[in-house]
Order: structure tokens, then C-alpha cells, then sequence
């Protein structure tokens, strides 16, 4: 079931309290490969010191986790004191629990106890981690100060340490809140459930801008209802049921060479599909004709114009809005001048964000059978 292997630790290449990342030699081994160790669930470790790896997802050859794990020694004492009572990674060897804000014990239970609305917040939904630099530019475009909150899902990675992108959004003031759900873990608040989730970070941030997003290494099958983000249709009816404004992000590209990705992704329509209520979507302006009429008549031959609000947007080019923050991204390994209708998707989807949240869906061009 598990693929191990032995080795020390040659370097640390990266050293922050959450995660760090190696540069091991593997017993065996010519070269040294990389590996990320979690402090939390083991200990920091030091140059030199011997570590058991789970090589899996290198053996497998995958993208976002294509690392090994160091994994935690069974010899390391941790802490009798527990900061709260839920279970994460529940009926695992490594199940550890956290003081969850829905829990007694949490300063946001009382407020969460009868809680139901989010008074119409918008609400952002995304299928891929790489977005949200985008999603968060395109609304602060409109806002120039805005509080934004995060919530990542457990359909992905599970520890939000391992996204660079939100320590790095975080470091630059661009998030304010992060909330790790499910099984997920890291955020500044956990939460058992994504309706708690939202909520809570209604209730503890008042955020002017409400994300939800798988974390990195998404997994797809090329079928149907065989992908991580599947779960995003019950989000768009969730949040319609929390009386939030559902925002989704389409996955839109003309680089990607998988026909089923090409225009706009199996996956963003298939979401669209399954969910019971409309959301909004806009489509930039900049996108070039060829590739509009592509995104076009797959949403007519998916009957998808009239089930969703669809708006054409004026929004600022994702290129600008990068370098003014120095933003570094990928998507499945293209950067922004390899795949940029995918990144100026994200600022469009935020811009419509802000334009609804200063009530100005009405002033838009809506996209009509």
C-alpha cells in the first residue's frame, strides 16, 4: 500500500514553521530528490538526520505532489494538551485533533448555533488552487482594501501548508482569512463542514469576498464525474441555500492540447450541470473571437446559457495585475503567458465579484440564447 524508502537529509530548502523542504539522498540513490516534511505531524528536522520517505507520488510521476513525505517517527512524543476535540485524518494512524470554530470550547460557537444567512455575500467558486491570485486581484480592482477569506476544501491536498500561493498571498496582504475544511487542515479556523466553514468565516472575518477552492494536486480521470471539483455544483447550491451570490470561475483555455479542457473545460460544465440553482459566470471581453465562439458553442450545446447568468466583462488584464504584485503561478506547469485566457479568467470572475457586491450586475452586458 505504501511505498518507502530511507535517506538523510542533505539540505533544507525551505524552512518555515508549518512545512519544510528537503533535499534528501535516498539510500541507493545516485542523485538527491526532494521531499516535504511537516513539523506539525512530526518535528523539524536537521541536516544529517536519517528520515523514512513515502515515495509514492514520485514513483507515480505526478504534478503538484510529485515530492516524497518524510514520514513522522513513531518515537516522537507530542503534547498531552489538545487545543480542541474534532478529529482530523479520523481513524488514521496519524488522526490529530484541532479546536474547530463550530466546537463548544470556540469563541465562534454561540454565533454559529443558529446561524443561516450570509446576507449576500458573494461568494467565489473555483476549481483550481491556481486562481485565486487572479479571483483576488480582479475584486481588489474594485476594492481597493477588501477583506477576503479563503476556504479550502479537503478534496485535494489536505494541509494548506503546502500552498507557496497562500503564504505568499497572505504575506503580501492580498488574503485575510483562511479556513481549512473536512478533513483539510492549517487555516486560521477549521471547520467540520464547508456550510459551517462559510459561515464561520462570515461570522470571524466579515470578509467583503468569501472564496472556496480545492487546495493543490486536484485529481481527474478524463470522465464524466471522476474529478475533485465535482463537488463544486453543491457549492453553488449551498450558497444560494446561505442566501450568498454563487460566482463561478470557468476553467477556460486555448492551451491546454486535451480536447476535453480546450475552450472551456468538461469540468466546468459538468459542475454547471449538476447544480440546481443559476450562478454568475462572466466571459472577459479580451477573450479573442475564435476561442469565444468555441466557449460559446459548447454552452449551447450543453443548454447552459439559460440555466446560468453569463455576463460579458470589461475587466483589467490579468498581465498588469501580476506584475504589480509580483505574482508567480502555474497551472498544470504554463505560466500566464503559456495559458493566459485560464489566468484572466480568475480576474474576471473576481471583477464580477465586485461589481456585485456594489450591486452593479444590472449595469452588465448579459450573454442571451
Amino acid at each position: 500500500m505504501f511505498s518507502v524508502a530511507t535517506g538523510y537529509v542533505l539540505d533544507i530548502l525551505k524552512n518555515n514553521p508549518e512545512i519544510q523542504e528537503l533535499l534528501i539522498q535516498i539510500d541507493g540513490k545516485e542523485k538527491p530528490e526532494r521531499a516535504y516534511n511537516y513539523p506539525g505531524l512530526n518535528h523539524p528536522v536537521k541536516k544529517g538526520e536519517k528520515v523514512i520517505l513515502n515515495t509514492a507520488a514520485v514513483k507515480l510521476g505526478l504534478g503538484t505532489g510529485g515530492r516524497h513525505f518524510v514520514v513522522p517517527e513513531y518515537s516522537t512524543l507530542g503534547s498531552s494538551q489538545f487545543p480542541g476535540h474534532i478529529m482530523k485524518l479520523r481513524y488514521t494512524p496519524w488522526q490529530f485533533p484541532v479546536l474547530a470554530a463550530e466546537e463548544e470550547s470556540s469563541p465562534y460557537h454561540e454565533s454559529l448555533k443558529d446561524c443561516s444567512t450570509l446576507g449576500g455575500t458573494p461568494v467565489v467558486i473555483a476549481p483550481l488552487h491556481s486562481m485565486l491570485p487572479g479571483i483576488i486581484l480582479g475584486f481588489r480592482a474594485l476594492h481597493p482594501n477588501p477583506k477576503i477569506a479563503y476556504i479550502m476544501t479537503d478534496g485535494a491536498a489536505l494541509p494548506i501548508a503546502l500552498s507557496d500561493l497562500v503564504r505568499d498571498l497572505k504575506k503580501k496582504k492580498l488574503l485575510n482569512l483562511t479556513v481549512t475544511s473536512g478533513h483539510a487542515f492549517g487555516g486560521d479556523l477549521e471547520a467540520v463542514s464547508i456550510p459551517s466553514a462559510i459561515l464561520a468565516a462570515k461570522q470571524a472575518g466579515n470578509p467583503d469576498l468569501i472564496i472556496i477552492a480545492l487546495g493543490p494536486g486536484i485529481v481527474g480521470t478524463g470522465t464524466a464525474f471522476g474529478f475533485s471539483g465535482v463537488e463544486q455544483s453543491w457549492y453553488i447550491d449551498l450558497v444560494f441555500k446561505l442566501q450568498g451570490l454563487a460566482v463561478v470561475t470557468p476553467r477556460i483555455s486555448d492551451a491546454d492540447l486535451r480536447e476535453r479542457h480546450l475552450g472551456i473545460s468538461h469540468h466546468s460544465l459538468t459542475i454547471l450541470q449538476l447544480s440546481n440553482h443559476p450562478a454568475y459566470l462572466g466571459l472577459s471581453k479580451r477573450i479573442p473571437e475564435p476561442l469565444l465562439n468555441q466557449i460559446m458553442d459548447k454552452l449551447r450545446s450543453h443548454q447552459l446559457i439559460e440555466s446560468h447568468h453569463w455576463y460579458l466583462i470589461d475587466d483589467p488584464p490579468v498581465e498588469e495585475q501580476f506584475r504589480q504584485y509580483q505574482i508567480q503561478v502555474k497551472t498544470m506547469g504554463r505560466t500566464i503567458s503559456e495559458d493566459p485566457w485560464f489566468f484572466q479568467s480568475s480576474v474576471t470572475t473576481g471583477f464580477l465579484a465586485g461589481l456585485a457586491a456594489h450591486g452593479k450586475l444590472s449595469t452588465l452586458e448579459p450573454i442571451l440564447e
